[in-house]
């Protein structure tokens, strides 16, 4: 039984190490950030391709951070350039902030716990978007150099006339001198159908640590 045991350990250890090894890599070509962005398998970034669409869809976010990359998964990229997809169902943004120290940083924490993780997004929703409310997700993760607030958005593709609901969940991380914000976006059926989302973001934040390690 102890074998066995053994070998499921193993087996599970093997996995972490292949996911850990499979991270993409992505540092930002105008060097505004030194950070590896590390991208998850089967993403590629958006704006290193088609700068017009890069604005679209980040051009709603505040002055104070800068957009590095925005990956969506490639086979919807794919099919978005030969004219076939007009969406995306899950996209990464990594954005460069306002450099916080370890100070400023617990501090930051300490308000976003007061807030329940309810706190005011100043995100302006792309044009192909309208708004029809969101229901909070609280604080679904933190660690010692990272924080993470979630919401399921519900949305109207102007577009299309088609409503549909959106998991967001945005990561604060800290990582060599830099403050990052992540966000991690997955269509769901419902508030409760978060696991996905939050397990991506997981995911590409281990991939992020990972990556800036070596």
């Amino acid at each position: 039984m102890k074998s066995a045991y053994a070998v499921a350990f193993l087996l599970s250890l093997a996995g972490s190490v292949l996911r850990a090894d499979s991270c993409g890599s992505f540092r930002d070509t105008r060097h505004r950030s030194s950070v590896d962005f590390a991208p998850l398998p089967g993403f590629v970034d958006v704006c290193s391709r088609d700068f017009q669409l890069c604005v679209l869809l980040t051009q709603g976010y505040p002055p104070s951070v800068q957009t590095i990359g925005y990956f969506v998964p490639v086979e919807e990229w794919e099919r978005y350039q030969k004219g076939q997809h007009k969406g995306f169902s899950q996209y990464l943004i990594g954005q460069k902030g306002e450099t916080l120290s370890a100070e400023k940083f617990t501090d930051f924490k300490r308000y976003v716990h007061s807030q329940q993780g309810n706190i005011a997004d100043h995100t302006k929703l792309a044009t192909v978007f309208e708004s029809r409310g969101q229901v909070s997700l609280g604080i679904v993760d933190e660690t010692s150099d990272s924080i993470s607030i979630g919401a399921v958005l519900k949305l109207t593709e102007t577009a299309l006339k088609r409503d549909l609901q959106t998991a967001a969940i945005n990561v604060v991380l800290q990582i060599k001198g830099e403050s990052l914000s992540l966000y991690v976006y997955d269509s769901v059926k419902d508030a409760n159908d978060t696991d996905r989302v939050k397990e991506l973001a997981k995911r590409w934040v281990q991939c992020i640590r990972t990556q800036n390690s070596k």
